[in-house]
């Protein structure tokens, strides 16, 4: 390991999940929480804060927003964020992100407004109260991933904790920050920003009493189909590229990728990233291994 691997979590973290979430709407089908989520959530936001989060799109100016939003040297809470960020100079933000970017919003003051609103009407019509067991849950698995870390950054330690990620050491990556995510499960999100990658990892938490766990389920449901299985022999024992799988399972990219994304979600895959970028796949036994444990545990 040549990086430096770092395990955080605040409150302000999973806010920002949450909304990421409400507005990627194309994934509301694939995600746990489901569509049934993001219509409840509706009937509780004034039609303001609808029409912003209907212009928001998850474009450069949101990856810099999560940006500013880790740099932020009080996160002990949403509000201290919030003032935080409403205090900032244009001076500052420009000096706050130079370390890391060099393309900026045209206009800084109104996007510094922009997203403040988003944020705080987000906090008080939505997160604030109603997410507490979720932050509770997060901050004890976060504990629990520091303490297993212990300085030990070790590729196995990224590997368990993102559910088969490896975070090739490219030429600039100096430190890669893990935090832990619920609303987005069970896809992770990653920014990078050269020298800084961040990634928002589902934590694979469930609030709910469930008898079967959604993990487990999940693994086995994605196991129901020949064409995954086939992919997943033809990773045995080697790397492969998206474009080498699909040329090998003789089927459309996009029933491909669609493939791909559930047996990734249910921790069947080892992805390799570079950057923001997932440069090849290979089989992940641990995740047939963990599934095997957790239903003979189920019906035992």
């Amino acid at each position: 390991m040549e990086y430096e691997i770092e395990v955080e979590f605040e409150p302000v973290y999973e806010l920002m999940g949450s909304i990421h979430t409400f507005i990627c709407k194309k994934s509301n089908k694939k995600i746990d929480l489901g569509t049934s989520w993001s219509s409840e959530v509706s009937r509780r936001l004034s039609p303001e804060l609808l029409s912003a989060l209907a212009e928001t799109e998850l474009d450069n100016e949101w990856k810099l927003l999560n940006l500013l939003i880790y740099q932020c040297p009080a996160k002990g809470s949403v509000d201290d964020v919030l003032g935080w960020l409403e205090g900032l100079t244009v001076g500052e933000m420009y000096e706050t992100l130079a370390e890391y970017v060099s393309v900026f919003p045209g206009q800084m003051d109104q996007f510094r407004s922009r997203m403040h609103f988003l944020l705080s009407e987000w906090n008080r019509q939505y997160f604030r109260g109603s997410n507490d067991a979720v932050i509770s849950s997060l901050q004890r698995h976060t504990g629990e991933r520091q303490k297993e870390l212990n300085g030990n950054a070790t590729a196995d330690f990224i590997n368990k904790t993102t559910n088969g990620f490896y975070f090739l050491p490219a030429d600039r990556l100096k430190k890669l920050v893990l935090i832990p995510q619920y609303h987005f499960q069970p896809v992770n999100i990653i920014y990078s920003f050269g020298p800084l990658t961040i990634c928002h990892y589902a934590a694979r938490i469930s609030i709910a009493d469930e008898e079967i766990s959604p993990y487990m389920y999940r693994t086995i449901r994605s196991l129901g189909e020949k064409s995954r299985l086939k992919i997943l022999h033809s990773l045995g024992g080697e790397r492969k590229t998206f474009t080498e799988i699909v040329k090998q399972a003789g089927i459309s990219k996009g029933i491909v990728h669609d493939h791909i994304f559930s047996l990734r979600c249910a921790g069947l895959l080892h992805a390799y990233i570079e950057g923001e970028n997932v440069t090849a796949y290979s089989l992940r036994l641990e995740g047939i291994q963990r599934m095997n444990e957790q239903l003979l545990q189920y019906l035992k």
